[in-house]
């Protein structure tokens, strides 16, 4: 689509904001953010409203498509995935979705599964006492074939019935959202969970898995979901790259 149809019952600033996607993935392979034109040459050039205009970009923007920098302009980011978690919010589509609206692939490749005793990390995260041990698992989360993140999950052993051996490979890998899987396919209802982000060097195993150098900065994301009776049933450890992946936010004051 390069030009609005006026004959359409599609409103004008969906048409517009369709363009304008279409042009920022057009650009996928610039490093740097990219100065979008001015509102007014948007509006002189497809002959619509200046409120057309803003609607549109405020809609790129609440999605993280683009940024706006005081005096500078409205950049595009086309480089970047990116994540909303809030299914509450009418604009978020999760990880998947929002690769799906552009064209891109979404796919999860299983790494490595085990049944063991949980590192520090997990026993803290899940609370675990008098039983230490958990199934753990590792996926290998990609938009098209291009590697993204590295996904580190572990549940404790005791919560699944029949024991880690009665779970196949696709049940970890079910769903569009990360935590699909526990409800539809352990049976674990998810009551809360809570996040941590952060910025950290990449390691040499996670790099060569993300085909990214040693040291280049990556997003941690740690997420601790709760049952229905209010005790830790998961423990996620997310690693994506930096330079292709960003977490947005979505926050009503």
């Amino acid at each position: 689509m390069t030009t609005l149809n006026r004959d359409s019952p599609v409103p004008y600033y969906h048409q517009l904001k369709a363009i304008l996607i279409e042009q920022i993935m057009a650009l996928k392979d610039a490093q740097q953010p990219v100065l979008l034109p001015t509102e007014k040459d948007l509006q002189e050039k497809y002959q619509v409203s200046r409120s057309v205009v803003r609607q549109a970009v405020q809609e790129l923007v609440q999605e993280g498509v683009v940024v706006r920098e005081q005096g500078r302009g409205t950049f595009a980011l086309p480089n970047k995935l990116r994540h909303n978690p809030q299914p509450e919010k009418a604009r978020s589509h999760g990880l998947s979705g929002y690769m799906k609206e552009r064209g891109i692939a979404p796919n999860t490749r299983l790494l490595s599964r085990e049944a063991g005793h949980a590192s520090a990390e997990a026993v803290l995260a899940l609370e675990l006492t008098d039983d230490k041990r958990v199934f753990r698992f590792e996926r290998l989360r990609l938009a098209g074939d291009k590697p993204i993140g590295v996904h580190r999950v572990a549940l404790p052993l005791a919560q699944i019935q029949g024991g880690a051996e009665a779970l196949k490979d696709e049940d970890l890998l079910y769903g569009a959202s990360s935590l699909d899987y526990l409800g539809e396919r352990l049976g674990i209802s998810v009551s809360k969970s809570v996040r941590t982000i952060e910025a950290v060097a990449l390691d040499a195993t996670t790099a060569e898995l993300l085909g990214a150098p040693a040291g280049q900065p990556s997003l941690h994301v740690r997420r601790v979901a709760f049952g229905a009776s209010g005790k830790p049933v998961e423990f996620f450890h997310a690693v994506s790259r930096g330079d292709q992946f960003e977490y947005s936010l979505e926050f009503d004051h």
